[in-house]
Formats: C-alpha cells, structure tokens, sequence
C-alpha cells in the first residue's frame, strides 16, 4: 500500500530534515539506546525526502512491541498493532 508522504512546515527542506534527524539520533542516544543500520537508513531516506516521520514512528513502534513481547512474553500479544501502510 502506498500513502502520501506528509511534511509540516518545518520539514520542507533537506537541511531541516537533517536537523530533525540529528536531534532524534541525540535523544535516542541521550536515553542510551543504539540506534540500528535499520533506524539510521530510515533517517537517511528521511532527510532524502524518500519517507516522513510517519513511517520512522512505526518503525520504532514496531520495535518497542517487539520488546515487550520479549520482556513480558504472552502478555504483550495483547497490544493492538494497526493496519500501517507499508
């Protein structure tokens, strides 16, 4: 499934979104996680223009479901994943 890309006001130009970017990876960084090759590649194709902010949210929804699941087992099947474009 396909869906429009949505940038806001402050993500029009590539130097914005490089800005945006960097300030994610600080935070993700700050809270002492690693980024993946998978996280990074998403920033880049991000600030290409290539995907938004929707869909890195996802990503690392995904990812923090993945964990749970892992940490609580069973538990965590109970959260709702909804249909996403992909």
């Amino acid at each position: 499934m396909h869906y429009e890309l949505n940038f806001g006001p402050a993500e029009h130009t590539r130097e914005q979104r490089r800005a945006i970017a960097d300030q994610a990876l600080a935070i993700t960084l700050a809270e002492g996680h690693a980024p993946t090759a998978e996280l990074l590649a998403l920033y880049d194709r991000y600030v290409a223009g290539e995907t938004d902010l929707y869909a890195i949210s996802v990503h690392v929804g995904g990812r923090a479901r993945q964990q749970l699941h892992a940490q609580l087992g069973p538990i965590a099947l109970s959260l709702q994943t909804p249909n996403l474009p992909s």
